[in-house]
């Protein structure tokens, strides 16, 4: 069975309070207390609820309108779809968050927005592996796509700058490579054994350069036996 991931949940910070709407006045300081309300609805773990603001929001922020509220809306209903995915064990809603994220990304971009990039990279990532996991059918077409988004957010949080946040990355990159392998069989898994053994040495190394000591136990703990049983592979 799959270790849980981390899931960073994308960032829906706003400058400012917004100013309060009429109900029925369909603004862009309604949308942004829409936008406010699903963050709420979330933090309480009302995911139904939060999405359905979200969407509500986008009913003003439009992509043509307003390209970067419509990502960030878009993201978060992705966000709260997933965390109903993983909780329901459904692959529908996570396939549907996965089409959220990937449109998020249409607006988000490395240069431009690299914090927000990242995170949604790291969204869409964990929510790959658990269409994988929820499907359970031997492929390993959504965990090597995670592997992608995983090894993206690298770019941003990266082990020399982050060094904290970059070891929790490679740990679930190790973890991707490690499940991939076990859906591979001869030379093929052997490698990816391999890789995987690799990255959570290098996640090791690097938790304990940011710090995160008592992670690296606990990461150092569940990764041991896997890797002293690569290290004998001839």
């Amino acid at each position: 069975m799959i270790r849980p991931l981390t899931i960073m949940v994308l960032a829906m910070a706003l400058v400012g309070a917004p100013t309060p709407a009429v109900a029925n006045e369909r603004t862009a300081e309604w949308a942004a207390a829409e936008q406010m309300r699903g963050e709420d609805l979330f933090a309480a773990q009302d995911f139904i609820g939060a999405e359905a603001a979200h969407r509500a929001a986008l009913e003003v922020r439009t992509r043509e309108a307003d390209p970067r509220g419509w990502a960030e809306s878009t993201a978060s209903a992705g966000a709260a779809q997933s965390f109903r995915g993983v909780r329901g064990r459904d692959a529908t809603l996570l396939e549907s968050a996965v089409s959220d994220y990937r449109a998020a990304l249409e607006v988000y971009t490395r240069a431009d927005t690299p914090n927000e990039w990242a995170e949604v990279q790291n969204n869409l990532a964990t929510a790959l592996v658990w269409i994988a996991q929820v499907r359970g059918d031997g492929s390993v077409a959504e965990l090597e796509d995670a592997e992608r988004s995983f090894s993206n957010v690298l770019d941003v949080t990266s082990p020399a700058t982050s060094p904290a946040e970059a070891g929790v990355v490679l740990y679930n990159i190790g973890t991707v490579q490690e499940r991939i392998g076990d859906r591979l069989s001869g030379a093929a898994q052997i490698t990816r054994y391999r890789q995987a053994s690799a990255t959570y040495a290098l996640a090791l190394d690097t938790l304990r350069r940011g710090g995160r000591f008592s992670y690296a136990s606990d990461v150092e703990r569940r990764v041991s036996p896997f890797m002293n049983r690569v290290s004998q592979v001839d």
